[in-house]
Order: C-alpha cells, then sequence, then structure tokens
C-alpha cells in the first residue's frame, strides 16, 4: 500500500473503538486515548503529551448540530504507525470549539487520528468532517451497543461519505 493513496477506511479497525471510554475531562479522555496509541505501539511516548500541547493551542471540538465531537491530533513525528482511534464517552466532557475557543463543547465522542503522513492531514479531516456532519450517524453511534457496531457504522459512513 502506497501512504500517499492511504484511506480512511484502512485507517479504522475494530480494536481501535472505544465504546464505553470513562473520562472526567478532556485532558484525561485524551490522555487515556493518547496512551493506549502508545501502548499498542503505534504512536512513542512523546504523543500523549504532544496531543495535550496541541489541544491547548487548537481546540478540536467540532462546532455542528447535534451530538458533539472532538477530532484531535498532532504532528506525526510523534506517530510510528498510522492509525484513527474512536471513542465514546460514557459521559459528556468539556471540549472548546475549534472555531471558536471561546465556546464550550458538551462531546460524547471522541475521533483522534495519528497520522505518519503529514500530507494525509487535510484529507483526514475533510473526510471525518463530512462523515460527521451527518446527525443521523452520531446519533446511532451514540445509542450503538457495543465497539463492533460502532465500527460498522463507521465503516458503512466512510464508504458512503469519506473517500
Amino acid at each position: 500500500m502506497n501512504d500517499n493513496n492511504l484511506k480512511f477506511s484502512e485507517l479504522v479497525k475494530p480494536e481501535f473503538v472505544m465504546h464505553n471510554l470513562q473520562a472526567s475531562t478532556r485532558e484525561d479522555a485524551l490522555s487515556q486515548m493518547a496512551a493506549f496509541l502508545v501502548e499498542e505501539g503505534n504512536c512513542k511516548p512523546t504523543f500523549v503529551e504532544a496531543i495535550l500541547k496541541r489541544e491547548r493551542a487548537h481546540p478540536s471540538g467540532l462546532p455542528m448540530p447535534g451530538p458533539k465531537i472532538a477530532i484531535p491530533h498532532t504532528d506525526a513525528e510523534h506517530v510510528r504507525q498510522s492509525v484513527i482511534l474512536f471513542a465514546r464517552l460514557q459521559e459528556p466532557v468539556e471540549f472548546l470549539s475549534m472555531g471558536s475557543p471561546d465556546d464550550k463543547l458538551s462531546v460524547r465522542m471522541i475521533s483522534m487520528f495519528a497520522l505518519k503522513e503529514k500530507n494525509r492531514i487535510g484529507d483526514m479531516l475533510e473526510t471525518l468532517i463530512n462523515v460527521y456532519q451527518n446527525e443521523e450517524i452520531l446519533n446511532a453511534i451514540l445509542v450503538a451497543r457495543d465497539s463492533g457496531d460502532i465500527f460498522s457504522i463507521l465503516r458503512e459512513a466512510v464508504e458512503k461519505y469519506g473517500q
């Protein structure tokens, strides 16, 4: 597989879907998710602090109607193998809005992407936003039974709306 042709659907794997993440703050949620990616070998230990630092400088909450989602990422230098980690939170946590950092959003889902290919970040962000603009998809994820169901919803959505 050529990295320049990397597809979103190839980065979403069932084992990288968390369906019941317990976190008290956005920092807690991001730290847990980033640590998971480090433990799985996809990211370097520096990824955890890098994702938190980037979130402070560039908030990742999407200010869209319906259920709220955040799409954090950080620089490619902290990534060993590209992957997207999706989490549905047990309870919402506060994120700041991507476009208006003064606006606070109650986020229930986080789609963290770790990309080794710098030139793919814009494409991945565009694909994510296309998928997550659909309230029906987000509502389906919120009521999905488990990680397998969430993965199926995401896979179908990416095939329909993504690359």
